[in-house]
């Protein structure tokens, strides 16, 4: 017995992998021509002068009258390669010139434009598949713009593999062979993959969406397959089944967490070389102030001053944040090196400094005996130096502030470290912000700071194989849970 699922949303940009004779593409590329005839929309296929001739005579043998089609300008079989005269491949003038024939085709009176052809035709010399990916990502923002459907075709032997690669990464749906994989797990938006800083920033975190994504889907399938308990021989087909679609999902899973840490890796070090540059930039900008200040303050009037005196602060601003993301990149990409450490002899060690700082303050400050885990000490001395310190900084309006470091057991009877404490605490619908890079829940002026520190904190948290989560009532306090397995 089959499960019935909803069709799946199949994307209009799809790319056709086959490893064989050209004729492999004719299985594929003939209905999607036939359909874009039928829908009166005009189709393009552009490769080899070989491949027209194989296109033409499968079209004619499926009943398609080609010469009256070409006639009346449905049809185009090329074998055209003039956008490659003036030089390497342009990935943007080509999709300018896509765009074009679009556009042409609804002004002709066509629902809008098929178009597909052989990528090695159209590409040139293998070196012009460096800018594939560009490419690709450029013409999935056409597909989205514009009344266009296409197929692009890749020999899996004939084509660099890197350009495969990219190709999977650029295209929604795949066929594989005469298949079509409707979700293709490899694949990545646009907006992630064109230069784009703060898109980019957001790549791994796409991925680690995407594995969540599977992970959930596999668990709906997994509670209808039980649902269909009613008898020995259904239950053992389903067995069957899972095992089998368990084994496909492993596998995905390896494969897209090697990505995942891969984009991590190149994520971190972009990370750190751009903030490393920028901090030479920002002392001068705020090593210039202070002159125009101390020496030539004098011909400023008031607002002027008060101006030079803004510019300088959001310099030194900017600066934090800098040192800040200079100090997670670091952090994130220390190798861990495991060791018993000891939380509790840290935690005290971690109150006597923050005392030594505000010696008037007066908090109450716990740390249970025991806390003890296995782990990199550096690494997990700074998770804790963020955790307390900021339960330090929140409680700075409390009278009598309470601070506890201790451990519990989740439900299945694993060790879970945590820091309270009664401070300022926080909203829970906001609690998703909270390990976001420069996110902030209070004022600058109220709570001084980079938004840097839980961050970090969660980082170093997952480089450990943990989890970290949060709690928090507004004016009550907060609550910051970690398991270190």
């Amino acid at each position: 017995m089959l499960l019935q699922t909803a069709p799946v949303e199949v994307s209009r940009h799809k790319c056709l992998i086959y490893d064989g004779h050209l004729s492999e593409q004719l299985p594929v590329i003939v209905p999607f021509l036939i359909d874009g005839l039928g829908e009166n929309r005009r189709c393009l296929y552009l490769g080899t002068p070989e491949m027209i001739g194989m296109v033409d005579s499968a079209l004619a043998e499926k009943g398609v009258d080609t010469a009256g089609e070409i006639r009346r300008g449905a049809l185009i079989l090329s074998s055209d390669r003039s956008h490659l005269e003036g030089g390497p491949f342009d990935p943007h003038a080509m999709v300018s010139m896509l765009g074009k024939l679009v556009d042409d085709a609804v002004r002709d009176g066509f629902q809008g434009l098929c178009a597909t052809g052989d990528m090695m035709w159209e590409f040139g010399v293998d070196s012009n598949f460096e800018r594939l990916l560009e490419y690709e990502a450029l013409l999935e923002q056409l597909f989205r713009e514009k009344p266009l459907q296409g197929i692009c075709q890749y020999h899996r032997d004939m084509v660099p593999a890197q350009a495969v690669r990219d190709a999977l990464t650029a295209h929604r749906s795949a066929y594989i062979g005469n298949e079509l994989n409707r979700d293709n797990l490899f694949y990545v938006p646009p907006e992630l993959l064109l230069d784009n800083r703060s898109a980019r920033d957001r790549q791994g975190e796409w991925m680690c969406q995407q594995i969540v994504r599977v992970l959930n889907a596999e668990q709906k399938r997994d509670e209808a397959l039980a649902a269909l308990r009613d008898s020995e021989a259904q239950q053992r087909l389903l067995a069957e089944e899972l095992a089998e679609a368990n084994r496909n999902l492993e596998r995905r899973i390896r494969e897209r967490t090697a990505e995942l840490e891969a984009a991590n890796r190149e994520l971190e070090a972009f990370s750190y070389s751009v903030s490393h540059d920028l901090r030479a930039p920002v002392r001068r900008i705020d090593g210039f102030i202070h002159i125009l200040l101390e020496d030539h303050g004098e011909k400023l009037d008031a607002v002027g001053r008060d101006a030079l005196q803004r510019v300088g602060s959001s310099a030194q601003r900017m600066g934090e944040l800098i040192e800040g993301l200079l100090q997670l990149s670091r952090l994130t990409r220390q190798e861990v090196k495991r060791e018993n450490v000891d939380l509790t002899a840290l935690a005290r060690e971690i109150e006597q400094e923050l005392r030594a700082v505000q010696p008037d303050r007066y908090v109450e400050f716990s740390a249970a005996d025991g806390l003890r885990c296995t782990g990199d000490r550096i690494l997990l001395r700074a998770a804790l130096e963020n955790l307390i310190g900021n339960a330090w900084k929140f409680t700075s309006g409390r009278a009598e502030a309470r601070i506890e470091v201790g451990k519990t057991e989740d439900k299945d009877g694993n060790v879970v470290f945590f820091v309270t404490d009664n401070g300022a605490g926080f909203d829970m619908n906001c609690a998703e912000q909270l390990f976001g890079v420069f996110q902030r829940l209070h004022a600058q002026e109220e709570f001084p700071g980079t938004g840097v520190g839980l961050a970090t904190v969660q980082r170093i948290v997952r480089k450990h194989g943990g989890r970290i989560w949060a709690k928090g009532v507004p004016n009550e306090g907060a609550e910051f849970f970690f398991t270190l397995p």
